[in-house]
C-alpha cells in the first residue's frame, strides 16, 4: 500500500514547508515562496507543486492560494491533524520496544 502523505513529505522542499507550519502551530500563517527560501522562478514552481502535493495528501489546509505580482502566497495555512501526526512521528520517531526480561 502506498502511503501518500508520507510520499508528499519526502522532498526537502516539502519538509521545509511542513517545518515552517509546524513551528507556527496552532497559528495559521501566510507563507510566500521567499519565506521558505524558494525565491527564483524555478523555485516558485517547486513551491506551488509542493503545496499542491501536501494539500492533496491531506497534510495541510489553507484558506486561499494567491498568485500576484509579489509571487505566490498561501493564506492562512496550517497543518491538518494528519500532517501534525506525521510531522511528530518524523521529529520524534517511535522507539523500538524494549525487552524487559530475558
Amino acid at each position: 500500500m502506498i502511503d501518500e502523505p508520507a510520499q508528499a513529505c519526502e522532498s526537502a522542499d516539502a519538509k521545509t514547508i511542513v517545518d515552517a507550519l509546524w513551528a507556527n502551530w496552532p497559528m495559521v500563517v501566510t507563507l510566500r515562496a521567499a519565506d521558505v527560501g524558494m525565491e527564483s522562478a524555478e523555485r516558485v514552481t517547486d513551491f506551488i507543486r509542493n503545496f499542491q502535493d501536501l494539500s492533496d495528501a491531506g497534510m495541510i489546509s489553507y484558506e486561499a492560494f494567491v498568485v500576484g505580482p509579489g509571487g505566490p502566497q498561501v493564506i492562512d495555512a496550517a497543518l491538518t491533524a494528519r500532517g501534525r501526526a506525521l510531522t511528530a512521528r518524523r521529529m520524534h520517531p517511535p522507539r523500538a520496544p524494549r525487552q524487559l526480561a530475558r
